[in-house]
């Protein structure tokens, strides 16, 4: 009699388990969040199949409960994610119902990127001594940055710059080769013939500027391009 008390008591005790969710057999009714997860490793692992990307992929509440799926589970990118820095996946379940949810995750690239050497004083004229490269998280840099010194020759820092700073199209800039008020050799050119007359700036300007320049002789103001220190151009 006691052994059969007994055998009742455990299988009790299994229904109740079974409906808690305490059970093995519960929980193998929900999608662990290991193999949600593994999901999104694997569609980022095709997506950046390179040694220069790192990806980490977010945190899922072990609590949560969503039913396991029957079908593989189907991994997308969420319209308008961005390619490298914060990101969302959509991760979903196909059966019918079937559920889906979104998992966050931080894609890094690395490149090779220009710093500063030292520290830079605000108009500093740039030179290569003045600059190293380095290996760097890029996936924050969404306005560009600059990899060769050849891409910074003749730039200027338009800020003061600490040392190890990423140098960027923000931070520095082409010198001004034309400044106001200098007087300028204008070039027009109608084919192939080319007239070169004196003139005055109206205005500062880099290489590609347009601006405002002044005919010594006939005082007509003109548009006109910056080419080169002292230059511009103008096209008939």
């Amino acid at each position: 009699m006691n052994h059969d008390r007994a055998a009742i008591r455990s299988l009790l005790g299994l229904l109740l388990a079974g409906l808690l969710g305490l059970s093995g057999p519960a929980q193998a009714a929900w999608q662990s969040t290991e193999s949600i997860r593994q999901a999104a490793a694997d569609f980022l692992e095709r997506q950046y199949d390179d040694p220069d990307t790192r990806v980490e992929i977010g945190h899922l509440d072990p609590r949560l409960r969503l039913t396991r799926c029957r079908q593989p589970l189907i991994v997308a990118r969420l319209p308008g994610a961005r390619e490298v820095g914060r990101s969302s996946l959509q991760i979903r379940c196909p059966d019918r119902p079937g559920w889906k949810i979104h998992l966050g995750v931080q894609i890094r690239r690395f490149d090779t990127v220009l710093v500063a050497r030292h520290s830079l004083p605000r108009g500093t004229l740039l030179a290569a001594e003045d600059v190293m490269a380095v290996r760097r998280d890029v996936s924050g840099l969404n306005g560009g940055y600059f990899r060769s010194v050849a891409e910074i020759r003749s730039m200027v820092a338009r800020r003061s710059l600490r040392k190890g700073r990423v140098l960027t199209p923000a931070v520095v800039t082409p010198p001004k080769l034309v400044r106001r008020g200098q007087l300028v050799t204008i070039l027009a050119r109608a084919g192939n013939l080319t007239i070169r007359v004196r003139g005055k700036a109206l205005a500062d300007g880099r290489r590609g500027d347009t601006i405002r320049v002044r005919n010594t002789r006939s005082r007509r103001e003109l548009q006109a391009t910056v080419v080169d220190a002292g230059t511009v151009q103008v096209n008939l």
